[in-house]
């Protein structure tokens, strides 16, 4: 394929991630990704970085996506609660889901969630660039953590697999993704709707002339709050993307359905 993939092509495309994490076929997914390529899973987190030199492998290449693999994928049954149609804007694809993680016989985990797919050609083909997850850390924290034998099983195998494979600096970096814009950021982002359904003219240029109504699923990740809503009674997802010194929203997209 060399032309312009099409709305279906990337559809597809963003919809063979979770098909092959449902399977374990780790080769398949492993294929879906452009030579260089990033994973911000959760977003706040350290990135996983594709097709540069990796220092644990001593080389180029997609270890790194392997070892993200290994490390959150391999040991967990995961599936997906698709919660809203697919959102196709350019080379974007949009998914509003929740994700539930099944980490053990006793303990599984749910977690509300955004996810942007970032499209690319390689080769002619359509490959994933970057996928960035926008969920809560704290709360899947929360559903894990407690003193029963299933849950400490399951920390215990989780810490020593990520110190493993991700060593000390990404088992800390993983942990910070906690520290989020928080509830401040999340009451900056409705402060900006709210300001642009009275028709503030500023407002209502960051959200791309965007009056968004029924806001819910509100999620801070990293320097991010995303929420669904609607424009037009057309399904939406707004990301909205914040100075974290002073909590003001810098830059915002909003994706619309149809």
């Amino acid at each position: 394929m060399s032309a312009k993939p099409t709305a279906d092509d990337l559809l597809a495309l963003a919809r063979s991630s979770p098909s092959a994490v449902a399977v374990h076929d780790k080769a398949a997914w492993l294929g879906l990704f452009a030579r260089q390529h990033i994973i911000e899973d959760p977003v706040g987190g350290r990135p996983v970085l594709g097709g540069l030199y990796d220092r644990r492998s001593g080389k180029r290449g997609g270890d790194p996506l392997a070892r993200f693999w290994d490390t959150f994928i391999a040991p967990n049954d995961i599936s997906f609660d698709i919660e809203r149609e697919d959102i196709v804007d350019g080379l974007h694809v949009v998914r509003d889901v929740t994700i539930e993680t099944r980490l053990s016989a006793s303990v599984v985990a749910r977690a509300p969630m955004h996810l942007l797919y970032e499209a690319t050609l390689d080769d002619g083909e359509p490959r994933i660039r970057r996928i960035a997850a926008h969920w809560e850390v704290t709360p899947m924290f929360a559903q894990v953590a407690g003193v029963s034998p299933g849950r400490l099983a399951v920390a215990a195998s989780m810490s020593a697999r990520m110190l493993r494979l991700q060593g000390l600096g990404g088992s800390v970096a993983f942990g910070k993704a906690a520290l989020s814009v928080g509830e401040k950021g999340k009451a900056a982002v409705r402060r900006l709707v709210d300001s642009a359904q009275r028709g503030d003219a500023h407002a209502l240029k960051m959200l791309g002339g965007n009056a968004i109504t029924d806001l819910t699923k509100v999620i801070a990740a990293g320097d991010a709050v995303t929420a669904s809503g609607t424009v037009d009674g057309a399904h939406a997802v707004l990301f909205a993307y914040l100075d974290r010194k002073t909590l003001n929203v810098t830059e915002c997209r909003v994706y619309v359905s149809g």
